[in-house]
């Protein structure tokens, strides 16, 4: 009878948790497809800002082109009846040719991202297909619909001009008068209307981003309640099974490990976001520089193939233009600014070498045997790895001796470091700012190197100091931490390495650790204990 009632508890217990659970996921699957929807909107209002952004772009390029192709024509008029300027003629009649090609491009692109935003559909921008949606909402589609409303009435004229001038060649003053009236009379009207429509689209943007993420908050709320009442009786249940968790506490340890191997990769990935960024960055300025020299090395090589095939004439015309080209690159420096770029490049290729080294020396993972090491060297593994953690607000100050290789474990005297000075961050963030003192030396009253480790952070109250290497002690929140780093911090100093670890603090200014560390130079025992989580 008493072990039916057990199985049917237990039964309850376990459909409690199982009902818990449901609506935990649900409630985070509910967040997830509310990201899903906000991603998806972002996506598409930032595909429509870029048209938008395009489109003023090409309208600018159009309209600088026909004033341009105004002016140039006026020109070439004054001196087209005079027999000894036939040349400049001829340049000014290519400047026209060029300017006009150039307006029926941009005109071409602005009438597509018009039509795009208007109603949907492909463009071909900078030899790249994008697929814009046409804008919905009626508060940003009205300025769209005014910039189409100048536009479409026009659009075929125009753009039939700049093809009848590409296949005629002339380029009568009506023609051009017709569409500099349109570009003049409409210039500020659509720039106007465009920036407007980037910025009502940005401010429904952060409307509905606001709206989604106030309905986020609310189902993560919703989620945390439900998850705190599912840890409380897991909890409840679980203080029923103390002999099970002390069984699995080797199981708990290890997986506490593998979150902090999680945590180090994640901060050196940030960490390599830097330098990968700028070497990108100064990739893609090298590549805008090659162009360039591209263009003046075609431009010699052309000037030496006339050379060689004997048309001086050509060359008459083609050298001028050529030292020209190279004049300008000398002035700006482009040879220089490449030069530059690639040392830097190299730079950032060299901090991102330098962090995977660090990495590597750091973990070691696979060397669970003693051998001889540097402990200022595991140090330095240590801070290069927990750098991302101290940047933000600690300030490092490092004092360190000339100390002998001892015998130990790399790997797990770094996991105790990465613990203290973990630790000691998250003292000092508290405070906002702070600094981390770490000295070491050799102990003047045995044969011991010394490592210590300080802090300006708030402190350990002494009600509590000589609890915190307790096993599963932990004054940080449910969820932040397990109260196994010093415990077993404190067991690989003094149980694997025959040495021992102090703390003293005062709260309001800070806390010291020490650990001592016998200068071993034999191997008497080579198991030494797991790596240990970086979060107490």
């Amino acid at each position: 009878m008493a072990e039916k009632k057990d199985n049917q508890q237990l039964t309850f217990q376990y459909t409690e948790l199982a009902i818990y659970g449901v609506l935990f996921l649900a409630l985070v699957a509910a967040v997830f497809v509310l990201n899903i929807s906000l991603s998806n909107d972002s996506r598409r209002d930032s595909e429509q800002i870029f048209c938008a952004t395009k489109q003023q772009e090409y309208w600018g390029r159009a309209y600088r082109n026909l004033l341009k192709t105004q002016t140039t024509l006026a020109e070439y008029e004054l001196v087209l009846g005079d027999s000894t300027q036939l040349e400049l003629a001829e340049q000014k009649r290519a400047t026209i040719d060029t300017s006009f090609r150039l307006y029926r491009r941009a005109i071409e692109v602005f009438d597509g991202t018009v039509k795009a935003l208007d109603k949907g559909g492909k463009i071909m921008l900078e030899g790249v297909e994008y697929q814009i949606d046409a804008v919905q909402d009626e508060r940003a589609r009205q300025f769209i619909i005014d910039i189409a409303n100048r536009w479409y009435p026009r659009a075929d004229s125009l753009i039939g001009i700049a093809h009848q001038y590409e296949g005629t060649r002339k380029l009568n003053s009506d023609m051009l008068l017709a569409a500099i009236d349109f570009a003049v009379q409409n210039d500020e009207l659509i720039l106007a209307d465009n920036r407007d429509f980037i910025v009502k689209l940005g401010e429904l943007a952060a409307e509905r981003q606001n709206r989604l993420q106030t309905i986020q908050v609310i189902a993560l709320v919703a989620s945390i309640i439900v998850f705190v009442l599912m840890a409380v009786r897991l909890t409840i249940s679980l203080r029923r099974q103390a002999k099970i968790i002390q069984e699995s506490q080797g199981q708990l340890v290890q997986s506490e490990k593998m979150a902090s191997l999680g945590q180090m990769v994640a901060g050196l990935a940030h960490e390599m976001n830097t330098p990968l960024g700028f070497v990108r960055n100064n990739v893609e300025i090298i590549s805008e520089n090659e162009k360039e020299l591209q263009a003046v090395f075609r431009s010699a090589s052309s000037v030496l193939k006339d050379l060689v095939e004997g048309k001086y004439n050509e060359v008459e015309k083609t050298i001028p233009e050529t030292i020209k080209k190279l004049d300008e690159l000398e002035k700006i420096g482009i040879v220089d600014e490449n030069k530059m770029m690639i040392e830097s490049a190299l730079q950032g290729i060299d901090r991102i070498q330098e962090l995977i080294v660090n990495l590597k020396n750091f973990s070691r993972l696979d060397q669970s045997m003693m051998q001889m090491a540097n402990v200022n060297e595991c140090l330095d593994s240590t801070l290069v790895i927990a750098n991302h953690i101290l940047k933000r607000h600690v300030t490092v100050h490092k004092e360190y001796a000339q100390l002998p290789n001892i015998l130990c474990a790399p790997a797990q005297l770094n996991q105790v470091f990465l613990n203290l000075i973990t630790n000691a961050a998250h003292a000092m963030e508290k405070k906002g700012q702070g600094n981390l003192w770490i000295k070491t030396y050799m102990s003047t009253k045995a044969a011991e190197i010394v490592v210590q480790i300080s802090d300006d952070g708030t402190g350990i109250p002494k009600e509590i100091i000589n609890k915190i290497f307790d096993p599963f002690f932990t004054t940080k929140p449910v969820g932040q931490g397990t109260g196994m780093g010093l415990s077993i911090s404190k067991k690989i100093i003094e149980e694997g390495h025959k040495g021992r670890i102090e703390v003293k603090s005062v709260v309001g200014k800070g806390t010291d650790f020490f650990i001592y560390l016998p200068m071993k130079t034999e191997v008497k025992e080579e198991k030494v204990f797991e790596s240990i989580p970086a979060m107490n």
